[in-house]
Formats: C-alpha cells, sequence, structure tokens
C-alpha cells in the first residue's frame, strides 16, 4: 500500500499514523532470568543494517537495556540477534556537557521514562541534566540531534572493553572515523568502520589513554539549548565505503529529513494491516508486534559503485562479495511464523532476503542454522529447509531456487564433521530413521525437526520435478512414528541400538532436556503437523489426539528441571502462562492450538486463542509489559499477527491455514499485488469468541482450513461469532490435508538389510572396510573394494521382501572412488537375477552424500545385488552406506 493512500488511524482523541503506536520498550523489562521479551528499543529502518539504542549498561553485550535502570551509560550501534547470541559490531556515543567522564558506571546521565520516546523510527530521551538525544535511522546510517544545556559540550566515543579498534579525530574537517573488530563467541564477524560529520565546527579533540576500549571525545562550543546534528554511517567493508554510505544516505538531509523518510518507510510496511474494534492499547500491541516482526533479519550488504557488495560472514577472512545478504536469524524461531507472514504480506522482498541467505550457502557450503551473522552452533533442525520450500509453494520465485534446493540436500543427506553446519548425527540418523540420544543430546526435537523439514523437501522436490527425492523424503517425513512411545503416549529419545532413553518408570512427560530442547514430552507431544491424520492415528483417532491437546491444558503446570540441573527462565514463564503444560513462552509449543484442526474440534482453537492473546501480550509499562517469554526475531509478534487475523500456518511446507478465529471486529490486509484480505467479525468479543459461521467471498465456507490461493490475490472473510461453541468445521471433510489418509498408523518404508548375510568382490575387510561396513549404519565407515567394477551382495533374514528405494551414500575418500554407473538386481535363489535398476551418469558432490533412487517393483525377493560398473576414474571402489528400503 502506497503511503499517498495511507489513511491515519482514528484513536478515539486525535488522528495517529501506525508507527505512532509503536513502542519499542516492550519487552525490555527483561533478563536473563526472567524473560518478558528480552528485546532492546532498537531504532531501524525495516530490515536495516543498523540498530541503534540506548544503553543503561554500557559494559553488558547482552542485557544492554534494562527498562528498570535510571540511566543510560551510552548510546550505541548494535548488531544483536538476540542477548543470548550477544552483541557484535559496536561502537558507542555519549553526550556530555561542562566536563568528559569515561568511566562507564559514573557517566551514566539519570532520566525519566516520561522523557523518553522510544519509535521504530525515531529515538528521544533527555537527560535529567538537560541534554537530549534524538535518533532518526536510514539502512546504514543515522542522524543524531543533540541539545546541550551549556557552552562546553561533549561527544564521548568508545569500542568494547577489550576489543580492537581504532579512533581517528580530524578536527580540522569535523570528522570522526575508524573500526572496531568486535565478534561474538559464535564465530568472528566482519570488522565494522565508522564515519561521522558534525554541523558544528570540533572546538577541541583528544584521544583517551590508559582505556581498556579505545577512547576518544569532541568539544564544541556551544550556547545553552543550542542544537549539535552528528551524521554518522557504517560499513563492513571500509572507511571510504562508510563515507559513501553516509553520502548515499544522508547527504546534506536535516535530521527531520531523515526522521519523516524512517517514519514513512515503517508506514508503509505498519499500514499493510489496519484494524477496527481495537482500543489504543491493543493497537500498541498490534503495531509494536508488526515493528518486532519486520526488524529481523538484518541486511548486510552495501552499495559500492552501484552494485551490491558485501563482506561474507561465512567464509574464511570475510572477502567482498557480489550480491545481497541477511543475517541474524535463528530459523528454529522464525520458520514457524515470520517466514509465512514475510510471505503473505511482502513476497518480492521475501525473496530477496531468501536469496541472501542462499548466497551464505554459497560462500560457505551450507545455510547457517543460526546467522548471527555466520554459523552459529546452537538450536536444533536445518529450517531454512520447510522455509524455501514454503516461500516457493506460496509463489515466491525470485531466489536461486536451485541453489536453495541443493541447500536442502546437503542439509539432509550429508553428514558435516562441524557442528555448526547441517544437522547433527547424520552419519547415524539417515539409515535409523531417527536421531539416537546417545549419538546426539536433544535428539526428540532434532528428529521431529528433521521430519518437518523433510517434508519440506518433498513438497518442493515434488513443485520441482524431483520426483525421486519428493517419494524419498515423503518417506521419511514419516518417520515421527520411530519415536513414538505407546506405552507412554510421548515421542521420546531413541539410541541407536534402539532402546529408550529412559524405562517407562523411570520417564516422566513434565521433565525438562536431555532429548527435548527448551521443553519437555509434553511441548513435543503434536510436532508433526505435516502429517495430523497420521498423528491422530498414533493417538487413536482424531478423538485421541484432541483428548491428547485438552490433556496438555489439563496436565498440572509444574515442572521438573531434568537434564537443565536447574532452572532455566523458560521454565518459569511456562509455569506463569498458566495453561497447564502449554507453555507459550516458547516456541515449540506454537503451533499446538492449531492442531486442534487435525482432531476435528476447531472449537477448541477458538476457545483458547483469545486467552493467549490476551494474556501473553501486553502493552502497559511495567512488570508484566511485553511478552511472556522471549520474542526471538519477531517469532512471537507473528503468531500473534497470524492469531489475531484469524488463520494460522500450522504446516509449513503446505500452502494453507488453518483457521482460528478473529480477534477485532475488522482487519483489512493490503496484499503487495494491490489486492486486500479484509477480515470481518463484527460481533467478536471476549464472551463472542466461536465461530457460528464462515463466508468467503460471499459463499458458505465449512472447512477448518484455507488454502494460501484463496487469500493471497484478495478475499472478503465474514466470521459470524457467538458465545457457544459449535460444530462448524469438525466434519471428516473440512480437515486440513494430510500425508496419511484412513485410520492406520503410518508405515514407512524402513531398510529391510537387517541381520542378513553379505558378501563382495574385491573385498577390503583385513582393514575394516569390508562389507560389514556398507550396512552397519553408520556413514563414518566404508565398503571399500579394490577393483572399479565389483559386486555387493545381501541376503536377508526372515523371508522375502519389497524393496522400493534404495541409498547409496558417498565416502570419505577421492570422489574418483564413487560409482559412477551401477546396476541392482535381486533374485530368490542366488542363480536368476533380475535387473531392477541401472544408473549411468551419477555423481556425490559431497563427502559422506546419501543419494536415494525409486525402484518400480513390487515383487518380494531375498538377495539383492548391487553391480558398480564403472567409477570416476579410480580402479578402487567406496561406498559409506547401502539401504534398501521395503517392507
Amino acid at each position: 500500500m502506497g503511503l499517498s493512500v495511507l489513511l491515519p488511524l482514528w484513536t478515539g482523541t486525535a488522528l495517529a499514523l501506525p508507527s505512532d503506536f509503536v513502542n519499542t520498550l516492550r519487552g525490555s523489562n527483561s533478563s536473563g532470568g526472567y524473560s518478558r521479551g528480552n528485546t532492546f528499543p532498537a531504532t531501524a529502518v525495516p530490515f536495516g543494517f543498523n540498530f541503534w539504542t540506548p544503553m543503561t549498561d554500557a559494559n553488558s553485550k547482552s542485557w544492554i537495556y534494562d527498562f528498570n535502570r535510571s540511566a543510560i551509560q551510552a548510546f550505541t550501534i548494535s548488531h544483536m540477534p538476540s542477548p543470548w547470541m550477544s552483541d557484535r559490531q559496536t561502537f558507542q556515543v555519549m553526550p556530555q556537557s561542562g566536563s568528559v567522564t569515561v568511566d562507564r558506571a559514573t557517566r551514566g546521565a539519570a532520566f525519566s521514562h516520561a522523557n523518553e520516546t522510544a519509535r521504530a523510527h525515531s529515538y528521544s530521551v533527555k537527560f535529567n541534566n538537560g541534554i537530549q538525544t534524538e535518533i532518526a535511522p536510514t539502512d546504514h546510517a543515522a542522524s543524531w540531534r543533540f541539545t546541550f544545556p551549556g557552552t562546553s559540550s561533549y561527544l564521548l566515543f568508545d569500542t568494547v572493553d577489550g576489543v580492537n579498534g581504532s579512533i581517528t579525530l580530524d578536527k580540522a574537517n569535523g570528522v570522526v572515523s575508524g573500526y572496531t573488530d568486535h565478534a561474538t563467541g559464535w564465530g568472528p564477524a566482519p570488522r565494522m568502520y565508522f564515519y561521522a560529520k558534525f554541523s558544528k565546527a570540533i572546538a577541541e579533540s583528544a584521544n583517551v589513554t590508559g582505556q581498556r576500549a579505545v577512547t576518544s571525545w569532541v568539544r564544541f562550543s556551544t550556547t545553552a539549548g543550542e542544537k549539535v546534528t552528528m551524521s554518522i554511517a557504517t560499513s563492513f567493508i571500509s572507511v571510504a565505503q562508510a563515507q559513501s554510505n553516509l553520502s548515499q544516505e544522508i547527504g546534506t538531509k536535516s535530521f527531520d529529513t531523515v526522521k519523516q523518510e524512517a517514519q514513512d518507510a515503517w508506514n508503509a510496511l505498519l499500514g499493510k494491516i489496519e484494524v477496527e474494534g481495537a482500543t489504543d492499547d491493543q493497537k500498541t500491541i498490534l503495531y509494536s508486534n508488526m515493528y518486532r516482526s519486520f526488524l529481523y533479519p538484518n541486511s548486510a550488504w552495501e552499495n559500492v559503485n552501484g552494485t551490491p557488495t558485501y563482506a561474507s560472514p561465512y567464509a574464511s577472512g570475510h572477502p567482498l562479495k557480489t550480491g545481497k545478504v541477511y543475517v541474524n536469524n535463528g530459523f528454529w524461531d522464525t520458520y514457524r511464523t515470520t517466514w509465512p507472514l514475510y510471505a503473505l504480506l511482502i513476497p518480492t522482498r521475501t525473496g530477496e532476503m531468501l536469496d541472501g541467505f542462499v548466497n551464505g550457502y554459497k560462500d560457505g557450503g551450507w545455510v547457517t542454522r543460526w546467522s548471527a551473522p555466520g554459523y552459529a552452533n546452537i538450536m536444533v533442525g536445518t529450517n531454512s529447509d520447510v522455509i524455501f520450500a514454503d516461500a516457493y509453494l506460496k509463489g515466491v520465485r525470485n531466489f536461486d531456487v536451485s541453489a536453495a534446493y541443493d541447500s536442502m540436500l546437503r542439509n539432509a543427506m550429508s553428514y558435516s564433521s562441524d557442528p555448526a553446519r547441517g544437522r547433527k548425527g547424520m552419519n547415524r540418523s539417515i539409515f535409523l530413521g531417527y536421531t539416537p540420544q546417545d549419538v546426539v543430546g536433544e535428539s526428540t526435537s532434532w528428529s521431529l525437526e528433521g521430519y518437518l523439514n523433510d517434508f519440506g523437501i518433498a513438497q518442493l522436490a515434488q513443485a520441482l520435478g524431483r520426483t525421486e527425492d519428493a517419494q524419498y523424503f515423503l518417506n521419511r517425513s514419516l518417520n515421527y512414528v520411530n519415536i513414538f512411545s505407546s506405552s507412554v503416549g510421548f515421542f521420546r529419545g531413541k539410541n541407536s541400538n534402539g532402546s529408550w532413553r529412559t524405562s517407562d518408570a523411570d520417564f516422566k512427560a513434565n521433565r525438562w532436556g536431555c532429548e527435548y530442547t527448551e521443553g519437555n514430552a509434553w511441548h513435543y507431544s503434536v510436532l508433526a503437523p505435516q502429517d495430523g491424520q497420521g498423528l491422530a492415528n498414533l493417538y487413536f483417532g482424531k478423538s485421541g489426539l484432541a483428548n491428547k491437546l485438552d490433556a496438555l491444558f489439563a496436565a498440572p503446570r509444574d515442572y521438573d528441571v531434568g537434564c537443565y540441573g536447574g532452572v532455566i527462565h523458560e521454565m518459569v514463564e511456562a509455569y506463569d502462562v498458566n495453561m497447564g503444560q502449554y507453555a507459550h513462552s516458547n516456541q515449540p509449543v506454537h503451533h499446538t492450538l492449531y492442531m486442534y484442526s487435525y482432531a476435528g474440534t476447531p472449537w477448541r482453537i477458538q476457545q483458547r486463542v483469545r486467552d493467549v492473546i490476551n494474556t501473553g501480550y501486553q502493552s502497559g509499562l511495567g512488570n508484566g509489559y511485553g511478552y511472556l517469554g522471549d520474542e526471538d526475531n519477531g517469532e512471537m509478534s507473528a503468531w500473534y499477527l497470524f492469531s489475531a487475523m484469524g488463520f494460522y500456518p500450522v504446516s509449513m511446507g503446505r500452502p494453507e491455514y488453518a483457521i482460528g478465529a478473529p480477534y477485532f471486529t475488522k482487519m483489512t490486509v493490503h496484499l503487495e499485488n494491490g489486492k486486500d484480505l479484509v477480515i470481518n467479525a463484527p460481533n467478536v468479543s471476549n464472551t463472542n469468541r466461536y465461530i457460528q459461521s464462515v463466508a468467503l467471498n460471499g459463499q458458505a465456507y465449512t472447512r477448518n482450513y484455507l488454502p494460501h490461493s484463496a487469500l493471497v490475490n484478495g478475499a472478503i472473510l465474514d466470521f459470524n461469532m457467538g458465545s457457544a461453541a459449535t460444530v462448524w468445521g469438525s466434519g471428516s471433510a473440512d480437515v486440513p490435508v494430510s500425508i496419511t489418509t484412513g485410520t492406520a498408523v503410518p508405515q514407512p518404508l524402513a531398510d529391510v538389510a537387517k541381520g542378513g548375510t553379505i558378501s563382495a568382490s574385491g573385498d577390503n575387510a583385513a582393514s575394516g572396510e569390508g562389507t560389514a561396513q556398507g550396512f552397519d549404519d553408520n556413514s563414518l565407515t566404508k565398503w571399500l573394494a579394490f577393483q572399479s567394477t565389483p559386486w555387493i551382495r545381501y541376503q536377508l533374514t526372515g523371508g522375502a521382501k519389497t524393496v522400493k528405494m534404495y541409498t547409496l551414500t558417498s565416502a570419505n575418500d577421492f570422489p574418483g572412488r564413487d560409482p559412477k554407473a551401477w546396476t541392482l538386481q535381486a533374485s530368490n535363489d542366488g542363480t536368476t537375477w533380475v535387473t531392477l535398476d541401472t544408473r549411468t551418469g551419477q555423481d556425490f558432490p559431497w563427502r559422506y552424500q546419501t543419494r536415494a533412487f525409486t525402484i518400480n517393483n513390487a515383487t518380494a525377493y531375498s538377495q539383492y545385488r548391487l553391480q558398480i560398473n564403472e567409477t570416476h576414474g579410480d580402479s578402487i571402489t567406496q561406498l559409506a552406506e547401502i539401504e534398501l528400503l521395503g517392507k
């Protein structure tokens, strides 16, 4: 929606724009022990290169702003994605009057929140000593305006303690420039350069010696109440580029012009959603949540002589690359809500940002799990996989989908020795059908997230015509049945030998950690949205799934600290949600409410979603304001936005939404294509929270889900709400699509080559690289044959089995030893062999890479033989693993 047609909102007392409702302080009343968002008041443009923020603790690299502190010790350039990831590439500025105080603890200036205005597009505070600081951002730069009460006024500049840096003072030209090297513990970050100019001549300047940080100051001769403007820009390339960025984005613009342009940029995005029937407090929640949703990820590229260029955070030495790159995203969090929100509201920008992460794959060989800015060994799942698939299936095309698909295959089919790259435990999990707990901690979470991402790969593979891959990954996405324990009724950790991590007697559903990431068995009890019907069948049908969900909300809200060994903040916040074992304070449960759609009881969503919105999101200032739990890169906020609209992307990778219940009497969503999605619920309220009927474009609609295609070209959704639950959307034909049909528990194909007899030609058994290593469910071992055309044969035990697919895995040695051409044969007597499949011209781009091949076979055989016909040039053949997938 163009700003020229953006109508102001009537608040009841004055006309206001959406940006006027944003309060960036929401969530800053937090700590490592209790989170109400764990946010800080970041002023920036949408998806901006820099954040600009006050610091109540200038010595902190994590909790830099605490709402309860009464003094500000600095203003800083920040690139912090989360306090848990820490800040990086920072540089501090502090205005002072009369004299200079360098020490951070004693230089703090007292202030009152009454004199502080924290918006997305600007920040302002007036200290008790009369100094006022105002900041207005651009992408790589910002305009600062200081109002000084006296005649001798200072700006103090410093880097972070112990960080290498340099500050150059050019008094004659009124310039401060330099660099800082400030990375986090998660890996190196490119050097940040800065360049600043002032509206007033520098009267005096000095470098301060004897400090742990690089510290300098400049003094201005001012009159009381005089305003001094500083324009500052940053770069990850050079000081000269920082100067160029400043010229491009600010130049001779006034502070007020920069501020207005930043506000216009935010209103253009925030104005995509208009709401009626909302109080001012509710608008503050709504538009502050939109601000958080559009704050991350962050651009990390620059315009160099008209060419997008970046210092790659993914490659050693941070070489300069052509193109655009984006950083600051924890995909385990954001795949659930923010990325589907982008695909709906800003599909073109979505493609650009996704392509930025694809560029990371091109630079470093993998898409990062957590970009901070490069590879960070934290959280589970390679959830960029399902993000890429979901966006593509919703029509986003302006990213390198071929390279994105390759990155997905590498994540899902290759072992990585680097714990910060790829999925953990892939040397075993591919072949076992689950991530073993005795190999990888938090294994249940790794497994469940893996199945969900495998589903995404299957969906994209099908769309791209990669039918073999689609069949293989769709089968893998059903492997969630392998870690479901019917004896306890939960998904749980399983060891590589097939035993459960605990005995049934020792199993506790409220025990945190161990095989679960930041949660317990309850929180992961329905994490298979890719196959809601199959999940329901594990719980003995749709009514059983509904009962399991009801039990989650009815369970005692207590917790066992489990393998964490002590209380972590998520446990306390989950307790305070006071909804049984539903812990909205953390991401693993955010799909849970909407799983009632698969159970055929959507009225339960309608009952509970309003309670979550009412209790988990607050607008006022005080101990309860902000969020109940971490607001991670916009994910918590985007959950609210979808839920307030009345639908939710419960099954990522499938272009549809589960219907919940609208929160406001009317919401208008202005889509990028110029069409509007209008959501009417004129009689909705806390009492009237139940759907009585729905109409889509004037036609009665009974399904409890919506296809993306029904919304993306504009639509009118009319909800008739009432105070009593109804059976709307509960029919057998009304539930969302699942992989499984019918009432049987899914039975995915599994490796039938277990416990049989193996023989081969050219065997290297004497060195531990014999036939057994080709079928030992471990790609770190291998079968090696001293022939270029060897064969290997497997005789099954327990009778003949029908093999539908098979996989081959490359080994660690020279690619020239990989098979290039082969034939798979089968027999029931060992004499007469039938050819099932022949392949030529095959490649294995990566080491430890599994490739899957389908067979058009409906006959059961007791023996299978792989004949290698050609290698990639070597006279020796190697394979790390062979699987025969069948029943």
